[in-house]
């Protein structure tokens, strides 16, 4: 198990960075766009009709979710280690599997109903009013279910790592054994 962890590893990067290049770049037009609108606003008189609506629906869902599997990977997730620091790294481990377990849960029910929203979302083709014309935000719904689905992913990776370190195996050197519980 520990020898495919890297490569599994890999997969998922090669995976989620796509979604997390979509994020970025999605970052920079919703700046670029907000920029416009104040200037439009001010310097014209004319604000960009929709620019809530497009940040709202499209831009912030895509970079809440998508960005999701990375930050699990750099393990960059908020932490409170106030109670565990003093603790032994395999004790800490089990905490860890622990959080992850409750994690994945959570993760898997969140992909699962938005999944199911996005295709009822989809079916109807909802469409929202902006100013006296229709924007479709449909394809805005599949934002957060591709974001979920690959955050359990990265989940479940870190998962099989922390169960290796309370295995006491190292989970980035294959074979390894760990004399972590007396540290």
């Amino acid at each position: 198990m520990t020898d495919s962890l890297p490569r599994l590893r890999r997969t998922l990067d090669w995976v989620q960075r796509p979604a997390m290049l979509l994020a970025a770049l999605l970052i920079f037009l919703m700046m670029f766009h907000v920029v416009l609108d104040v200037l439009s606003k001010y310097l014209l008189n004319q604000p960009i009709v929709g620019t809530l609506e497009i940040v709202s629906n499209y831009y912030m869902v895509a970079i809440v979710f998508l960005p999701l599997a990375a930050v699990q990977l750099q393990d960059g997730h908020v932490k409170v280690e106030v109670f565990t620091t003093a603790l032994p790294p395999r004790l800490i481990a089990a905490f860890d599997v622990f959080a992850m377990i409750l994690t994945l849960i959570y993760t898997v029910l969140l992909t699962w109903f938005v999944m199911v929203e996005a295709l009822e979302q989809t079916g109807i083709r909802e469409k929202i009013q902006v100013g006296i014309e229709l924007m479709p935000v449909w394809p805005a719904r599949w934002f957060a279910p591709l974001g979920a689905a690959l955050f359990g992913l990265a989940i479940l990776l870190s998962l099989a790592g922390a169960v290796l370190r309370v295995r006491g195996l190292d989970a980035t050197t294959p074979g390894k054994e760990s004399d972590e519980w007396t540290a």
